[in-house]
């Protein structure tokens, strides 16, 4: 492997955004040398599996939406980027413990660290990579940037238990269900706005609107991927689709579906996904794709989805700084491209 690249130290960060404002291409582009450069920090054993999961790529939403929250305070610049690598470290440790989970061999068009290194490595891997995002944390002066760090780790964790434990239960309520997604997904979502907010400097107000707004957009975006997972293409999407129903993992489209079928069809469903084996069947995934047209599934959870984006536009209406609000409704645009994406 080629040789790593070091963290930009703070002068080299600030000659990057000198005299100019922070626009997301740049801070992206910094931020990606800056990630990659972290696992320097790691054990040489350890090093180049960190590299192959924080270099996969991917679109890096938690990272925009810190840069959203804090773009406006030039000074800040070097702890944005760092600020931005922790939530990013989480998030790549969940997508790998997730793998294993899923049994996927297939993450944003490359071969995940589980298929080619296998279980262990994996599981250790992502250990390591929630150590590296609280050791980052704590390089911040005060307790907060960690405590916040720690304790949405912690519920991230907490909301992928639950839907572990509920594999399978396919009468789960929708209320429940929000429960779960507001944990697994949205808290991260909410951190990254927090940890933006606090590093600019930006009072109260900002910090709970933007809060508000990530935990929306979370929520939004764990609908849409629900969506996905049935309805998309592999190839839209780089990574493996199917996954989801094969696993009898507790998704809206699937709670809803059920709650539409008798109880004749329903345990004949059932039994025909449990029996179907590890890997996505394509013969059952079309049969409950067609079911779920048939019972107006994909239009309903559509409409939950635009009820969630349309709250979001609420949210943004509430900022008094027209800049943020611009910034973070260009994330929620992302959602709502990617939808067209699904139903083109």
């Amino acid at each position: 492997m080629d040789a790593l690249v070091s963290p930009p130290d703070k002068r080299v960060i600030s000659q990057t955004f000198a005299g100019s404002t922070i626009t997301l291409d740049g801070f992206l582009a910094t931020f990606e040398t800056y990630l990659v450069g972290r696992a320097n920090y790691f054990d040489p054993a350890v090093r180049d599996l960190a590299v192959q999961a924080l270099a996969s790529g991917g679109k890096r939403i938690r990272p925009a939406l810190v840069h959203a929250c804090g773009a406006g305070n030039l000074a800040v610049s070097e702890n944005l980027i760092k600020a931005s690598s922790i939530v990013e470290f989480v998030h790549v440790a969940t997508l790998v413990h997730d793998d294993v989970l899923d049994d996927a061999s297939i993450r944003r068009d490359r071969q995940t660290v589980y298929a080619d290194r296998g279980a262990t490595a994996a599981i250790l891997l992502g250990d390591a990579l929630f150590a590296h995002a609280l050791e980052m944390a704590s390089e911040f002066p005060g307790n907060e940037v960690c405590r916040w760090v720690a304790a949405a780790t912690r519920r991230t964790c907490s909301g992928e238990i639950q839907q572990s434990f509920l594999r399978g239960d396919f009468t789960l309520n929708s209320s429940h269900y929000k429960q779960i997604i507001e944990a697994k997904t949205a808290e991260l979502f909410t951190v990254s706005c927090r940890l933006g907010v606090h590093v600019a400097g930006l009072d109260d107000a900002t910090s709970s609107l933007a809060c508000e707004f990530g935990r929306r957009l979370g929520l939004a975006y764990q609908i849409y991927d629900d969506l996905a997972d049935v309805f998309g293409k592999e190839a839209d999407f780089g990574k493996s689709l199917g996954r989801d129903l094969a696993h009898g993992k507790v998704t809206l489209p699937t709670i809803t579906l059920f709650s539409k079928l008798s109880k004749v069809e329903a345990s004949r469903l059932h039994e025909k996904l449990f029996n179907s084996g590890p890997e996505p069947n394509p013969e059952i995934i079309h049969e409950m794709v067609n079911l779920m047209r048939k019972h107006g599934v994909h239009n309903e959870c559509r409409e939950l989805l635009d009820e969630e984006l349309s709250a979001i536009g609420n949210t943004l209406s509430e900022f008094t700084d027209d800049t943020i609000a611009r910034r973070l409704d260009d994330l929620r645009q992302v959602i709502v491209d990617r939808m067209a994406l699904l139903l083109s």
